[in-house]
């Protein structure tokens, strides 16, 4: 799905059909709740005894797009994006955990746009790769796991001649529901 995903963006790239449609980048913040403090009362409720978590509210995000336009105030989005990991991490009485998940993902959305203001939804096709490990005494254990599915965007924003700032909601990464991120950015389009 996502080789298919992929050779459509290419083929978009190549393909100028306006003066308005062209490729850009955008990079910000992604805010998400891993759960974190949930985890924790659950550790503490097995344990019986209290557990300091410190965890991320949010992390970078990156994003390569190619914005096609249809007409002089509809467009469709193409994109891939990225992010950094949220972590979190327990300690309890010397022993500790940690766990981490980062995410990305390729995204079409339709959109319109008018007076510099734009709004588009779409679907995406994402993944959630997490990473976890306990510290008992002196011995680290580590697992991995990820997960892929698809969901789906609103977002929003200001275009200005090349520049655009705005935000962006994924629901469901990697198929998972309530995993979802609220993204600020800004960008330019080449």
């Amino acid at each position: 799905m996502n080789k298919f995903i992929f050779i459509i963006i290419l083929f978009f790239i190549n393909f100028k059909s306006h003066a308005e449609s062209g490729a850009g980048i955008e990079g910000g913040l992604a805010y998400g709740d891993i759960g974190a403090e949930e985890t924790a009362q659950r550790i503490a409720n097995i344990a019986g005894s209290s557990v300091l978590v410190e965890y991320d509210r949010a992390t970078w995000y990156g994003r390569l797009f190619y914005d096609l336009e249809i007409s002089n105030d509809t467009f469709i989005d193409f994109g891939y994006f990225m992010t950094g990991s949220l972590d979190a991490k327990y300690t309890l009485s010397g022993s500790s955990a940690t766990e981490g998940y980062s995410f990305n993902g390729l995204e079409v959305s339709y959109g319109f746009k008018s007076d510099g203001f734009f709004f588009k939804g779409g679907v995406h096709q994402s993944q959630v790769d997490g990473v976890a490990s306990i510290t008992i005494g002196s011995t680290t254990y580590a697992a991995k796991a990820s997960a892929e599915g698809t969901g789906y965007l609103l977002g929003g924003g200001i275009e200005e001649d090349k520049f655009r700032y705005g935000i962006t909601y994924y629901n469901s990464l990697g198929g998972i529901e309530d995993t979802n991120l609220l993204v600020g950015y800004y960008g330019i389009k080449f």
